[in-house]
């Protein structure tokens, strides 16, 4: 298994920033998350057309801006010019108008402006982006001198995962799923696995107690229940995944 240091017991991750009270994957997220008690952030990466790592989920950039169309297809001035804060649907939607789409660069930033660490996911939804993807992610991290122990690259898919253990094996590496994958374990430790980002609606206390025996860590998304956290914390989970860090704050 990795052996990089583990996480502190019972931190909170701000999902996408912190979903829940601000547009998703923006700068302003990060900083409210941070405001709200949260130690971590968890935000998805992919590339642009002249291949900008920035902060965006979906495939298309229909979701969550004022624009139209495929992400891959936006060079980033293209991709900034739009307002990142359509897809926000709360009370307080208005504080938030014309927010960018941030590069990873900009979001490590904020992370180190706010003493917040980051759940890089590492998200492809073309097989075709995964080595370009995992290669500019590396490079800008690499360049900024990112703290490694403020960092996890996290992703569904094991090529990814594969590719990041070959060109940055420093960096800790969590599997995203939502299913119990056959040989799991064995997997994690020939991929060097530190953690298993697991579907808290799917986890049962049998394979969460498999997962901390293997001797990862445990994180789980997407968890918007506090009552529920004491449970779960009670099976060995590390590090909760929420769209609302303020609820969690003791928990």
């Amino acid at each position: 298994m990795n052996s990089n240091t583990a996480l502190s017991n019972h931190t909170i991750s701000g999902h996408r920033g912190a979903r829940g009270l601000a547009p998703e994957n923006t700068l302003v997220g990060i900083q409210l998350a941070a405001h709200h008690g949260a130690t971590w952030v968890e935000m998805d990466v992919q590339l642009t057309a002249d291949l900008v790592p920035v902060m965006q989920h979906d495939r298309t950039i229909n979701r969550c801006t004022n624009g139209r169309g495929s992400l891959h297809k936006k060079t980033l001035s293209a991709l900034q010019a739009f307002d990142a804060s359509q897809g926000y649907k709360g009370d307080n939607a208005a504080e938030f108008a014309d927010q960018i789409v941030p590069t990873l660069e900009q979001a490590l930033n904020a992370c180190l402006k706010h003493n917040l660490s980051m759940n890089l996911e590492i998200k492809v939804h073309r097989k075709a982006d995964e080595r370009p993807l995992v290669e500019q992610v590396v490079k800008t991290v690499k360049a900024m001198n990112f703290p490694l122990d403020k960092l996890v690259f996290s992703s569904f898919s094991l090529g990814v995962l594969t590719y990041c253990k070959t060109l940055f094996p420093e960096v800790r590496r969590g599997l995203i799923t939502s299913r119990h994958i056959r040989n799991m374990m064995e997997k994690a430790t020939q991929l060097e696995l530190f953690s298993i980002h697991y579907d808290q609606s799917k986890l049962t206390q049998s394979t969460a107690q498999k997962i901390k025996a293997a001797g990862l860590e445990l994180h789980i998304w997407t968890l918007n229940d506090p009552e529920q956290a004491a449970m779960f914390r009670g099976w060995g989970v590390d590090n909760i995944i929420t769209d609302y860090p303020d609820l969690f704050q003791g928990k």
